[in-house]
């Protein structure tokens, strides 16, 4: 397992975090390394976003929980509706060489986080993936809380 994908202090002027500049880059980053299999979504995510997805994609197989069971354990935490049960981030299990072809702050989110709109596209199938993901800052990098699709 790799370490999370940090930033150093040196690497982003202050008013970057503002802006949600930082972040994005993070993310960008964050996104590149996982789908070249150098990171693993345990080490870009928020501990409790990578329980509630891998309780999403175990939905109904052997030990996994109900469906009914999920909605009563996340709902009020996560927005339950769009989870999307298949994999991180996009939902093809076989996918060649995804690329991000659009990254766009929304807003700050009352936690000091960020919500971009991301859009992802696989660039042999040419298969798209709209994404909202929300970055929040922890320490000296960042993590993906929730990724609405």
């Amino acid at each position: 397992m790799k370490s999370p994908i940090e930033i150093s202090e040196n690497q982003f002027k202050k008013d970057d975090f503002n802006d949600g500049e930082a972040a994005k880059k993070w993310l960008l980053k964050a996104i590149d390394q996982y789908f070249k299999e150098t990171v693993e979504m345990e080490n870009i995510t928020t501990k409790a976003y990578s329980e509630y997805k891998s309780d999403a994609m175990n939905i109904e197989m052997d030990g996994g929980m109900s469906l009914a069971a999920f909605e009563k354990k996340w709902n009020g935490k996560f927005n339950t509706k769009r989870v999307g049960y298949d994999g991180f981030l996009i939902s093809a299990q076989d996918w060649n060489k995804i690329s991000v072809t659009s990254c766009l702050l929304m807003n700050t989110t009352k936690d000091n986080g960020f919500l971009f709109r991301v859009v992802l596209k696989d660039v042999v199938s040419k298969e798209i993936f709209k994404r909202d993901i929300k970055v929040i800052l922890t320490g000296k990098s960042f993590l993906i809380a929730d990724v609405l699709e």
